[in-house]
């Protein structure tokens, strides 16, 4: 396996989702913006993936992924539930950061742990070997070390929680749809 994260070369285009715009952003205004990802499965449980950026100013990167060798993979890269929590836990840092440079709050130190929790049902007979997947909860906790008063601290973190687009994410009902294109052409409804 090559490096398991590195900046890419070219951004592949997308060949069915139709393009979407990249946002300008304006001080004040909403912004709406959307990343967007190409995956492609390599031997055994290995994926090779690209994350094409929002923005002109962002970089698009190559990723790997595998499973530990539990489910078949080599063990050789994070799972892909290991970068959607670490992934969650990013970005309200990155809204933590983004508030402590706006806000003059003295903070040491700073870090999450994150826990995830997931399962599988088992396969009802006409799914095949396929359970239904679920996730029971997400478990954030920000530790903080700072002589500023608890309220304060408090304050910040609910404020970049409230942010955060990936908590948001995760624990809201979000619509999603699932469509199959077989030789090029979709066929049918979402599935």
């Amino acid at each position: 396996m090559t490096d398991i994260v590195s900046r890419a070369n070219e951004t592949p285009s997308l060949t069915t989702l139709p393009p979407f715009p990249k946002p300008v952003i304006k001080p004040g205004e909403p912004i709406h913006f959307a990343y967007e990802v190409i995956a492609e499965p390599g031997p055994g449980q290995s994926k090779r993936g690209v994350i094409i950026s929002p923005r002109a100013d962002y970089s698009s990167w190559e990723i790997s992924c595998d499973e530990g060798t539990g489910m078949g993979g080599d063990d050789a890269a994070p799972s892909p539930l290991g970068y959607l929590i670490v992934g969650v836990a990013f970005c309200l840092l990155t809204h933590i950061q983004g508030y402590l440079h706006k806000v003059p709050l003295k903070v040491d130190k700073i870090k999450v742990e994150m826990r995830a929790q997931y399962g599988t049902l088992p396969p009802e007979p006409d799914q095949g070997q396929q359970g239904q997947g679920m996730c029971d909860a997400y478990t954030a906790h920000v530790l903080v070390e700072s002589p500023e008063p608890q309220e304060k601290l408090e304050e910040l973190i609910k404020v970049c929680r409230d942010a955060c687009m990936a908590i948001a994410t995760v624990a809201s009902a979000v619509p999603t749809t699932t469509r199959v294109f077989v030789n090029g052409t979709e066929n049918g409804v979402d599935v």
